[in-house]
């Protein structure tokens, strides 16, 4: 469990019908919600798995903060031209490996600007989640103006079946880190 900030509100009388409630709810949904973690530069290449059984606290695994607490930087597709939060206002840059002459578009190229490396495209250090509601616009390239489209790219891009109510929850969690 990553965080357990909420936990004392689980059992206070009442907490059906307050605010808290759905910061609980999220809380529950961020540590335990199943995540199939598929097509992750970084990871899931790095550790030769196609889907990886995670959690939001796969890659988010510092306790009661959020953030990675191994410094890799991943590339969940938040710069591919074809993400969810569709990001056809950014400026697209065209890469071409000079070994094997492949050709791809981002609109970012991630650490790959620093480390010279075909395969660092797109990766980038994701963010402590403590204090995430004061620094929107979220990821590296501004692509999510809230925290409802942080969450729908998430909920897209990793199939997670969110309902409408589960997102409210989870949404009002991290407006509470």
């Amino acid at each position: 469990m990553i965080f357990n900030l909420f936990d004392a509100w689980t059992n206070t009388h009442g907490l059906g019908k307050d605010a808290r409630a759905g910061i609980v709810r999220g809380q529950a949904l961020f540590n335990n919600r199943p995540v199939n973690i598929t097509g992750v530069a970084g990871l899931n290449d790095v550790l030769g798995q196609t889907v990886i059984q995670g959690n939001c606290g796969t890659c988010h695994s510092s306790p009661n903060a959020g953030n990675h607490s191994v410094a890799v930087p991943l590339n969940i597709g938040v710069s591919d031209l074809t993400n969810p939060l569709g990001v056809g206002y950014l400026p697209v840059v065209t890469l071409k490996n000079k070994t094997t002459g492949a050709i791809t578009q981002t609109t970012d190229p991630g650490r790959a600007l620093i480390t010279g490396k075909w395969a660092d495209i797109g990766k980038v250090k994701g963010p402590v989640l403590r204090g995430l509601a004061a620094r929107a616009p979220y990821f590296h390239n501004g692509a999510a103006a809230n925290l409802d489209e942080l969450v729908n790219f998430y909920n897209q891009r990793f199939q997670m079946n969110f309902t409408d109510k589960e997102k409210k929850q989870l949404i009002a969690f991290l407006n509470s880190l």
